[in-house]
């Protein structure tokens, strides 16, 4: 059985666009600064904690932590798939 070794806190996109933002706790400038992009764009999202080495093969799981950006009623569910379908296409 192979353990989670890695995690990650990432900006996940209500479309499933994400990007990390390290392997440490960000500050909380560091999400208000992830929060205002976002907004400035128009767009939402989630910080969230991966579990899993992305570029494996193997199962990532995502935990929701602060809903960010713009306000919004964003589905968690179809952004996870949105997230896995990119993953997915971006593992070898």
């Amino acid at each position: 059985m192979h353990a989670e070794t890695e995690t990650r806190w990432i900006v996940l996109g209500a479309d499933g666009r994400h990007v990390s933002l390290g392997r440490a706790e960000p500050s909380e400038m560091e999400v208000m600064a992830a929060s205002d992009a976002l907004a400035a764009q128009g767009l939402s999202g989630w910080l969230a904690r991966m579990h899993g080495e992305y570029y494996s093969r193997r199962k990532v799981t995502l935990e929701p932590l602060q809903r960010i950006g713009v306000a919004h009623d964003a589905d968690w569910q179809a952004a996870l798939t949105a997230f896995h379908a990119a993953r997915h296409r971006a593992t070898p």
